[in-house]
């Protein structure tokens, strides 16, 4: 590689320096053509030397490298984007608790990925201390509200 970088500096020194020496006319014009020539060899040459087994080897490794770097890409923004929305599930449950004062100190949301191609809520973990009543109402809530149906509802007494 590096080799290749000095033929082309070397020839294009001397064609440099040869050009600039000789006179304007039919010899200069036909100077000019060998030295256009040769720095298009000097450029082309070292690719005679690559090993095309070797290089088809690297671009295969370097697409499977690229397919799984965009694929953990993916997960990871996946990932990220099923956070937010648990947090902000977790964040409506809460709301609505206070608005319905009933004391919930804890809430956690877990999601799945429906058919329809969207983070759901499935089920929840709730930590409270407050009265049957309002574990039923709050309950109630959920399940019209979110579609997590009383069975995947996970209560915690404080």
């Amino acid at each position: 590689m590096y080799q290749g970088i000095r033929e082309l500096c070397a020839v294009s020194l001397l064609c440099g320096a040869a050009l600039s020496i000789l006179p304007e006319g039919g010899v200069k014009r036909v100077a000019e053509i060998l030295c256009t020539a040769s720095l298009i060899l000097a450029v082309i040459s070292p690719l005679k030397e690559l090993d095309m087994d070797s290089y088809a080897l690297e671009s295969a490794r370097l697409h499977e490298l690229e397919s799984a770097l965009a694929q953990q890409g993916q997960e990871a923004g996946d990932r990220l984007n099923r956070l937010v929305i648990e947090q902000e599930y977790k964040a409506y449950i809460l709301d609505k608790a206070k608005e319905l004062d009933i004391d919930l100190s804890s809430a956690e949301v877990e999601v799945q990925w429906s058919m329809e191609g969207f983070w759901m809520p499935w089920g929840a973990e709730l930590s409270s201390g407050c009265s049957e009543e309002d574990r039923q109402r709050l309950s109630r809530l959920l399940e019209s509200d979110l579609g997590i149906p009383y069975e995947r509802q996970r209560w915690n007494s404080e």
